[in-house]
């Protein structure tokens, strides 16, 4: 459980689907549910952190609203640096087996510019190589009958493919060949 309400595991997708366009509480709710289903979102925690984000000045209510008077949440500059801020950070240097926390904030790494997101692909296929290549010469030292290590195999192949990709989603950026929204 974190301490603090903005380092829920939830911001990122929030403040990510904010930025993308404003959107209604419920709105921002369904699509959360709509999209990352493994991050078990729940009503009330949606809306307690719609008001805390409030309350931080990353999101705010827009000056129109609908027919009904709801005004629909946007995010603010400093929402969408703290957006960029956790994106890079997770790219970078979160779990390096790939857990939700990276999932969420590579759906939003158009967030940076082109050359920053490269970048940090580019720092992450070198952590991620570079556990891979740990995590084979524990296995050669282990000198163990492969089914007893059956799982650092997997991993191994896992980290292995997750550089190629990497790598190949960095160069793809660079040379412009991934489309990237225009702000």
């Amino acid at each position: 459980m974190p301490k603090n309400a903005l380092d829920n595991p939830l911001v990122l997708p929030i403040l990510g689907l904010l930025a993308e366009q404003p959107r209604h509480p419920y709105a921002v709710f369904a699509e959360l549910r709509r999209r990352y289903a493994y991050l078990h979102v729940r009503n009330a925690t949606v809306y307690t952190l719609l008001d805390t984000l409030k309350t931080a000045r990353l999101i705010e209510l827009t000056a129109a609203g609908d027919d009904a008077g709801h005004q629909p949440l946007r995010i603010t500059a400093d929402g969408a640096a703290a957006l960029s801020e956790r994106v890079e950070h997770e790219v970078r240097t979160g779990d390096l087996t790939g857990g939700p926390a990276f999932m969420t904030a590579l759906a939003y790494l158009s967030i940076m510019p082109p050359a920053r997101a490269a970048e940090a692909l580019e720092a992450r296929a070198t952590a991620v190589a570079a556990e891979a290549s740990h995590l084979q010469q524990t296995l050669k030292a282990a000198d163990a009958v492969e089914v007893h290590m059956i799982e650092a195999h997997y991993l191994l192949a896992r980290l292995q493919q997750d550089t190629r990709w990497l790598t190949a989603a960095a160069r793809r950026v660079k040379a412009g060949d991934l489309s990237w929204p225009s702000r």
